[in-house]
């Protein structure tokens, strides 16, 4: 059942990334076409390198990408340490092969997320507002969701569609 959900995910992600080239391309075709007739070509190979840069982007840097415009910073155990050791829990709990780097958004909302491209390259982030508003044991239903979001390896997807749209 997992592998199935994974590859769905692997799936998505490939015709994510498919569609915005396709959507590109057109309005790079078009936009040429409409600025000077016979210059659709140039235009498809701008947008076209620009969907190249783009999907590079997102795929290894996009992480970053979201953690920055969310306002993140990494934290370390010393910052935080129950916040440090639900995690822990709840990567042993999952059997997550490397441990998520962790931050905090200074947000008094509640909201936690996932990020990365893979549970090698995946991180965790938090408001805080959800450390304020949680007891431990929510904290970690909280953890534990976002766990499973990089063991399914949702996180690639859900990356590549914030920093593509």
């Amino acid at each position: 059942m997992i592998w199935e959900l994974i590859a769905s995910n692997q799936r998505k992600t490939i015709g994510l990334i498919v569609l915005m080239a396709v959507l590109l391309l057109g309005v790079g075709y078009a936009g040429g076409e409409l600025l000077d007739p016979g210059l659709g070509l140039g235009g498809l190979i701008l947008m076209g390198l620009a969907w190249l840069i783009l999907s590079l982007a997102a795929y290894y840097q996009g992480d970053r990408i979201i953690l920055s415009l969310s306002g993140a910073r990494r934290i370390t155990r010393q910052d935080h340490p129950v916040l440090f050791n639900v995690v822990e829990e709840m990567k042993i709990a999952s059997g997550l092969s490397h441990f998520p780097e962790i931050y905090v958004i200074d947000d008094d909302a509640p909201n936690a997320f996932a990020a990365g491209r893979s549970p090698e390259k995946a991180a965790v982030a938090v408001t805080s507002g959800l450390l304020k508003r949680l007891s431990r044991d929510e904290l970690q239903g909280v953890i534990g969701h976002e766990i499973a979001h990089i063991v399914n390896r949702d996180v690639l997807c859900m990356t590549m569609i914030v920093v593509m749209w």
